[in-house]
């Protein structure tokens, strides 16, 4: 539930500084605006400039009027342009409008219509153009007939003529156009029904109210672990990052890459919290397996690292080649042999500015003692002004014959003890290398089992290693297109690879197979879920999640 209100609140906080930031600047836009300046009256003559009104001779008189309409509820004599007009409200509130001196309906044309724009205005401009028009977006409720005059002047100003009456509807320019924007903005009426009472701002002050309700909640969880508390215990990830005992973690400590593994020991250890139910399997928990993320130093049991064997190695690069668009192998070696198990990863240290930042990179190949093979995603940068990927970037840029220094091995992404079970391999993107070694380990057996690879990609040019897959005939290898261009002339499966996968495991003994998923984060999700719904044990999944 803990990781839940995280996630929620994380999201949730994210759209609201969105909204924060946008009710800032509009409100910024609002206070150096003022009214005026946003009403698009800036050249429209003010009802108290106006000329004082002629008495008007008429050819119908009101007695004729209200003979004509007995139950109106008023009648008014009004001048258009020095011509009366009667206006006559019905009970039902409908206005109906005639010309005073013939009793005909009142009509607009565009010369008329001309005249009473320009007769309202007092700026410097000229009629640019006249277009008959039916209602406007720029005038909210007005969606009769009538003319939409263009003035050519500095603000760009529209001025709407209503046919049935002639009146002026409304002065429009730019900075309404600006400030109309910044209201729905400010309003979060983006629908421009020009109000404030809506869904979407209901739905904000509902976001609003759980990011405070779930920020106390976060708050109250942080005081009770005593984070705030400058005496608090270590936990034993802190405590070993202290030590400089080789520790690996992706995400610092916040439950959710599962990197961080220890095994305690002894009758009295802490039993697992959500982020480890989450992350580790019923049986991993039974051994005394947890995050040492998750729990504070303690005498009362024994904690033993995963990785007592890892050390120091110095790394120089023997070569590199581009494998796809995106993915480049790196191939170092070393001067001293490396005791490790396919499926691990290295942790690397980066230089950057005035630090020396940890990235974590699994061996693509099965183990050889001085030769590892990377696969590295090189991450561009998203946007200008948002820096590229710091780690495959600078792993990317690096020549043949420089060095690197990197700790490991880590992780326990390994094959399963020999048994009988098919080995079901799923993996996309560069979840391609701790698959391959693990694939490759399996194969160079003294008897191999039955193995099949799902692999996704979205082209067909992302396929890695296409050609050694397809040559072995021991395995079973499945690519699957996600976007197939129209180049590719691609005839294998299309979609998403886990429901490929999905297909394929339909009808088969789900206690004959080992399962080993690494991807994309998104791919690695989606697969997971599929397979718990699908009822295979989580004792026969094992996935590599670096928590990215």
């Amino acid at each position: 539930m803990i990781r839940f209100i995280q996630w929620l609140h994380r999201w949730v906080s994210l759209i609201l500084v969105i909204q924060v930031a946008l009710w800032l600047v509009s409100g910024f836009f609002f206070s150096i605006t003022g009214h005026h300046g946003m009403s698009g009256h800036q050249y429209m003559v003010s009802e108290n400039s106006k000329p004082p009104l002629k008495k008007l001779a008429t050819q119908v008189d009101f007695t004729e009027m209200y003979q004509r309409f007995p139950s109106a509820h008023l009648i008014e004599l009004v001048s258009v342009a020095g011509v009366g007009q009667y206006q006559v409200t019905l009970a039902d509130g409908n206005v109906l409008y005639f010309n005073a001196n013939t009793n005909e309906n009142w009509s607009t044309g565009e010369a008329l219509a001309t005249q009473l724009a320009l007769s309202s205005y007092n700026g410097p401009g000229h009629v640019e153009a006249v277009e008959r028009v039916m209602g406007s977006d720029e005038v909210n409720g007005w969606e009769a007939s009538g003319f939409r005059i263009d003035i050519k002047d500095d603000l760009n100003t529209r001025i709407y003529i209503d046919e049935a009456s002639s009146q002026v509807v409304e002065h429009r320019n730019t900075p309404w156009t600006i400030a109309d924007w910044a209201f729905r903005l400010h309003f979060m009426d983006y629908t421009g029904g020009r109000s404030f009472n809506h869904l979407l701002i209901w739905s904000a002050g509902l976001f609003a109210l759980w990011f405070s309700l779930s920020g106390l909640i976060l708050l109250g969880r942080n005081i009770t672990n005593g984070d705030f508390n400058p005496n608090r215990k270590k936990t034993w990830l802190e405590y070993f990052q202290q030590k400089g005992k080789p520790i690996a973690s992706s995400c610092g400590g916040g439950g959710t890459c599962g990197l961080c593994k220890v095994t305690l020991q002894g009758s009295d250890i802490p039993s697992p919290k959500a982020a480890e139910k989450a992350l580790l399997s019923a049986n991993e928990l039974d051994a005394g397996m947890r995050l040492s993320c998750q729990h504070r130093t303690s005498t009362n049991y024994e904690v033993k690292l995963h990785n007592e064997g890892v050390s120091d190695i110095a790394l120089t690069l023997d070569s590199k080649r581009q494998l796809t668009p995106s993915i480049m192998e790196l191939t170092f070696v070393s001067s001293e042999p490396v005791n490790y198990e396919a499926g691990q990863f290295m942790q690397f240290r980066i230089p950057h500015l005035n630090e020396i930042l940890s990235r974590h990179y699994s061996v693509a190949t099965r183990p050889h003692p001085t030769r590892f093979v990377f696969n590295v995603r090189q991450l561009p940068s998203p946007s200008e002004g948002v820096p590229p990927g710091i780690g495959s970037n600078y792993l990317c840029n690096l020549e043949p014959g420089a060095h690197v220094d990197a700790i490991g091995p880590f992780g326990d992404f390994q094959l399963t003890k020999q048994n009988n079970h098919t080995q079901v391999f799923i993996g996309g993107g560069a979840g391609i290398a701790p698959l391959r070694a693990l694939i490759q380990s399996e194969l160079a057996a003294d008897s191999p089992r039955r193995c099949i690879f799902f692999y996704g990609a979205r082209y067909e040019k992302e396929l890695c290693y296409r050609d050694e897959f397809e040559r072995d005939e021991r395995l079973n290898y499945i690519p699957v297109l996600s976007e197939v261009a129209k180049s590719d002339e691609w005839a294998g499966h299309t979609g998403f690879v886990h429901e490929t996968a999905m297909k394929w495991l339909a009808g088969k003994n789900k206690e004959t197979l080992d399962i080993y998923v690494c991807g994309p984060p998104p791919m690695l999700e989606a697969t997971l879920k599929s397979l718990a719904d699908f009822g295979i044990p989580r004792e026969r999944i094992k996935f590599d999640d670096f928590g990215i």
